[in-house]
């Protein structure tokens, strides 16, 4: 991934983030679901990167149930695990994003 598509990718779960913090959850809601795959779809198709889509497939699979019909402390639940998925995901960027500092610095060292 490069640095543009890394900050694309952000900017997607950015954009996840906001959509979770003014949703409430438990109840069918096509249209946040709808939004909430859009942007996983968006970041995916940037995510060259494995360990980015497996978080990319678990947000999706959350999202399902969050949109849907559930008790509070399913929706609370789902929402922790969107939360640790948005969270490695994040670390994972990170991570790709000092390995391209990291070989600049290789490559200006050579």
């Amino acid at each position: 991934m490069t640095h543009a598509e890394l900050q694309k990718v952000r900017s997607h779960l950015a954009g996840i983030e906001a959509l979770l913090a003014k949703s409430h959850g438990g109840a069918a809601d096509d249209e946040s679901l709808l939004e909430f795959r859009r942007l996983c779809w968006a970041a995916m198709l940037l995510a060259d990167d494995g360990e980015c889509q497996e978080q990319i497939d678990l947000l999706v699979q959350c999202a399902k149930d969050f949109y849907s019909e559930r008790d509070h402390e399913r929706v609370e639940t789902l929402r922790g695990q969107i939360g640790r998925a948005l969270g490695a995901l994040g670390a994972r960027l990170n991570g790709i994003e000092r390995g391209y500092g990291k070989r600049w610095r290789d490559l200006r060292a050579a």
